[in-house]
């Protein structure tokens, strides 16, 4: 299994041009950074997008870990894990992931997305203004 993308974003819509067709995704909102309104320490559940793909049947079952820590560190600020199954060989899945981020100041967290089993790996940084 190997990750294709990460990538914080607004909405996500899939659909067919034609019935049985292939699939389009619809990413609106991407972003890498993002303002506050207010005070810090501030909390934010930001969506990130994970797209995943199975290169052959015996990488359709896999385990999704995201770390979040702060940016030049490994100072661990939330965490994310879950099976993932992709139903055909050949095909993607992807997996939305929706941490609990506290930001005591402005700054930037990396989301670290593994596939344990195989070492597939992106980093998609998320950097907080004020």
């Amino acid at each position: 299994m190997q990750i294709v993308s990460a990538l914080f974003m607004d909405n996500v819509d899939f659909r067919r041009e034609y019935d049985g067709g292939p699939t389009k995704i619809d990413i609106t909102g991407a972003y890498f950074s993002t303002a506050v309104s207010g005070a810090f320490p501030a909390h934010l559940t930001p969506h990130l997008l994970v797209l995943l793909r199975a290169e052959d049947e015996a990488a359709r079952a896999g385990t999704l870990v995201v770390t979040f820590c702060k940016e030049g560190t490994d100072d661990e600020v939330g965490r994310h894990s879950s099976p993932v199954m992709i139903q055909a060989p050949g095909k993607f899945f992807y997996q939305l992931v929706r941490p609990e981020l506290t930001f005591d100041e402005p700054g930037t967290i990396e989301a670290r997305c593994v596939i344990t089993e195989t070492g597939s790996a992106v980093t998609t940084p998320l950097t907080v203004l004020q």
